[in-house]
């Protein structure tokens, strides 16, 4: 199986059409690596969340959406190369919500709304904005990486 099904399965339409070594990479973006990493932080929140997380998260640091390997990338070699391209505005406004509902999400953990925190994690808004940020991360790349 291509890497790529294992984000979009066989459900989603244009993408039937890709070829099984399709690279994962588009303008110097990993898109493989940066899906991974932001599913990666559902586990991370999850361990704050039942504590059994080691690491100390900063909220205000998981919301900003500017230090992560597809934040950089958002805002700089991908807004010059794809700036103008549909799914990139789409990408960026969800990856913002993303790293926003990631912080608010951590908030609730840390005041001890354990039940809320959850609930967010898994039906809130950051489990719908993170498929989000994945979804529309791997149709740009399907339109300006797939060639």
């Amino acid at each position: 199986m291509a890497w790529w099904k294992s984000f979009v399965g066989g459900n989603e339409k244009g993408f039937a059409e890709i070829k099984e070594d399709a690279s994962e990479e588009i303008a110097g973006l990993n898109v493989k690596t940066a899906i991974e990493a932001h599913i990666k932080w559902k586990n991370r929140l999850k361990g704050a969340i039942d504590g059994s997380g080691t690491e100390v998260i900063d909220p205000n640091t998981v919301s900003r959406d500017d230090l992560c390997e597809l934040g950089k990338w958002l805002n700089g070699e991908g807004k010059r190369r794809f700036g103008d391209h549909p799914e990139f505005g789409k990408i960026l406004a969800h990856h913002t919500h993303f790293h926003r509902c990631a912080g608010h999400t951590l908030n609730l953990a840390l005041d001890g709304k354990l039940i809320e925190a959850e609930q967010e994690l898994n039906n809130g808004d950051f489990a719908r904005v993170s498929l989000n940020v994945s979804l529309h991360l791997m149709r740009l790349w399907r339109d300006v990486g797939n060639k």
